[in-house]
């Protein structure tokens, strides 16, 4: 497919605010189920109510399509250019918030969405181009580095439910980001399985697909508890960095794609990572220390 780089930049726009729009939608509804306001998780009870409001699946559906839209905009091109504008969702979600609860954006919001971006857009640039030159499918501990991925991000998800009050929100975020990181990884594998025409009989592709759909539910439920427990800001934020950073790591650990990573490169990774946590720790420090609007 020929390059279209200003349409591509253009769907990336309208991708990031469709993701924007779905965070502001269903950290909303999650407020209308008695979280948001009680900073407190949210109930089975809460969480079945939840699945019944159709505004919470208009938020669904409208991240469904912004995922969609950043796809037709890789394929227009290159990802150097289209994923560090994936961040666009942060200071979206900042503007629709402040919309919705009828307050103006503060300073320090702004400053901690710069950083967050900053960070985000080297950490994507450096990867990119320590890229392998070409691609090798490496089929071996797919499964297992997986299962790994995923019980890591549970960690985390532990210090959404018992850790310190003031984390759990960026703790639950994360987790549900790291889920869908890794999941980016394995989407990609199983793409590779399609490819080839090995699918049908492959045990590990099938294997693979029920991790992603049992993932996939358990990172949305994640996320809602980001929401349930935080401003809709902090929790785009982590979702933003921590997605990206899942990504490459598991491309690297279990993907093979780490062959041409630099010393140098690893370090510059890590401070841009250090620099886009920072941000998130910022946003979410600030924005969860904000009185929730009725509106929420």
């Amino acid at each position: 497919m020929p390059q279209n780089i200003p349409l591509a930049v253009a769907l990336m726009v309208v991708s990031s605010l469709l993701i924007a729009i779905a965070a502001t939608v269903q950290h909303h509804e999650v407020g209308q189920q008695g979280g948001s306001g009680a900073k407190t998780e949210l109930s089975g009870d809460q969480f079945r109510s939840l699945i019944r409001s159709p505004r919470w699946w208009l938020g669904l559906a409208a991240n469904g399509a912004g995922a969609v839209v950043a796809i037709g905009a890789l394929m227009l091109a290159p990802v150097t250019i289209t994923q560090p504008l994936a961040v666009l969702s942060v200071p979206w979600t900042v503007l629709l918030t402040s919309r919705l609860s009828r307050r103006s954006v503060s300073p320090v919001t702004w400053r901690a969405v710069a950083i967050t971006i900053a960070g985000t857009s080297g950490f994507a640039l450096l990867a990119i181009w320590q890229g392998p030159d070409r691609e090798e499918f490496v089929e071996t501990g797919l499964i297992t580095g997986t299962i790994i991925g995923y019980a890591l991000a549970a960690g985390i998800a532990l210090l959404g439910r018992f850790g310190p009050t003031r984390l759990r929100s960026l703790a639950w975020a994360s987790a549900g980001a790291a889920i869908f990181g890794f999941e980016a990884g394995v989407v990609k594998a199983l793409g590779e399985y399609v490819a080839r025409g090995e699918w049908r009989g492959s045990v590990i592709f099938w294997v693979l697909a029920v991790l992603v759909l049992v993932g996939a539910l358990i990172g949305t439920a994640f996320v809602q508890q980001g929401y349930a427990t935080g401003a809709a800001e902090s929790v785009v934020g982590a979702v933003n960095v921590v997605g990206p950073l899942a990504s490459v790591v598991f491309g690297v650990a279990v993907l093979g794609e780490g062959v041409n990573y630099t010393a140098l490169g690893v370090a510059l990774m890590l401070v841009s990572a250090t620099v886009s946590m920072s941000g998130v720790a910022l946003l979410s420090r600030h924005t969860n220390a904000v009185p929730v609007s009725a509106a929420s």
